[in-house]
């Protein structure tokens, strides 16, 4: 500033063109604001080694405040993924573990209900020891397990009683309680309140049953069951898509894939069905037959016999799902259950051939056909404009 003043008072006093002098050509002027700019910093106050760190220091913490947060954030949303998957995880492997011990029930159910059937044909009263002991070793089966399966299949002969909430732990033990209505009240007891079985042999220890009043009794053993009609039971066409028609040469192919999906199959027949058997064995005249699968629907309740046909079906195959059908009405059906139910699963059906070999069987028999692989948009579209 000094320096601008002096060179403004000494250019006066040489030539009235004091501005030309002074500043000359725009290049000296911009020359000599810098020097102006230079000239000007050094009255400036530098600022201290304090200030620089406590400005250095507000940085990092502001730094260090945000990688916390950051952090609790992350923390916070790896503790609610951690807590999703590992419910996902054990609700899967809950499922997996009821799925194989209601298999295990059903299996064991079965064991027991042949092993009856068979002792019952020979009345010697030492055939059910050599029976037991003979099965036991071909089997390498334990010889009290056939004898419990066999004390199962006695205290529930009715397959809807089998209750899919309870494991084979607890029919095992409640196959020991003698009394029918006792029986039921705890397996509802089960249910209602997931009883573990050691809760289950403390309360029948300490007497619950006979401790509890008549009319809470009579609470817990009331369950209404739903009422089905039988013509509403079964699709015309049922959707077996995960059947492969090129492993489909003869009907146990088709039994055997049915099987091995046993779940897509059962949930495509219907709610409240559940397996019983695959080529179950009848004796007619001394001669043997096998039924393909037989079914159970528990809120009729009835037993449903299943027939595969991989071709078109005619009257012959009408006429001997009646005799299964009459068979199991005369010999395996309970007083409590709705008549036994014939249906025949096939390829193809000619619809006059299936009105006059079905003439008053319409309420026993019923066919159905199915499909591997679903018609096309473009076919299905056609079917729809001839509507």
């Amino acid at each position: 500033m000094v320096f601008l003043l002096c060179c403004k008072n000494n250019a006066n006093k040489a030539d009235p063109r004091s501005h030309e002098v002074a500043f000359g050509k725009d290049g000296e002027k911009e020359e000599a604001e810098k020097t102006v700019s230079r000239s000007l910093s050094a009255f400036r106050k530098p600022p201290t080694r304090r200030g620089t760190a406590r400005a250095g220091k507000r940085g990092i913490m502001k730094r260090m405040t945000m990688k916390k947060k950051n952090a609790l954030i992350v923390n916070k949303d790896y503790k609610n993924l951690l807590h999703e998957l590992k419910s996902i995880v054990d609700k899967g492997l809950h499922s997996a573990y009821k799925a194989v011990d209601n298999l295990k029930v059903q299996t064991y159910w079965q064991i027991g209900e042949r092993i009856i059937r068979e002792e019952l044909k020979h009345k010697r009263a030492d055939y059910g020891l050599h029976l037991i002991k003979n099965l036991s070793a071909d089997l390498k089966i334990d010889k009290r397990l056939l004898y419990d399966t066999m004390l199962f299949y006695k205290a529930f002969p009715i397959v809807n009683m089998l209750c899919s909430q309870l494991s084979w732990s607890h029919f095992r033990y409640l196959s020991k309680v003698e009394d029918e209505k006792e029986k039921l009240f705890y397996q509802n007891k089960i249910a209602q309140n997931s009883w573990s079985v050691e809760k289950l042999r403390e309360e029948i220890k300490n007497n619950l049953y006979i401790k509890t009043s008549t009319e809470e009794i009579e609470k817990v053993l009331r369950k209404e069951l739903p009422l089905a009609q039988t013509p509403e039971l079964f699709k015309d066409t049922y959707d077996f898509t995960f059947v492969d028609d090129k492993f489909t040469k003869k009907e146990k192919d088709l039994e055997d894939q049915l099987i091995m999906k046993i779940e897509p199959f059962l949930n495509e027949l219907g709610s409240d069905i559940s397996f019983v058997g695959r080529q179950v064995p009848i004796t007619i005249d001394s001669k043997t037959h096998f039924i393909d699968l037989v079914l159970y629907n528990r809120s009729i309740p009835c037993v449903i016999l299943i027939d595969l046909k991989i071709h078109k079906i005619d009257a012959r195959d009408i006429g001997q799902m009646n005799k299964y059908v009459g068979y199991y009405r005369h010999n395996r059906q309970y007083a409590f259950e709705k008549d036994t139910i014939g249906l025949l699963i096939c390829k193809d059906a000619g619809k006059e051939e299936m009105r006059y070999a079905l003439d008053g069987l319409e309420k026993s028999i019923f066919v159905a056909k199915y499909k591997t692989k679903l018609p096309s948009e473009s076919k299905i579209k056609k079917a729809v404009k001839k509507l």
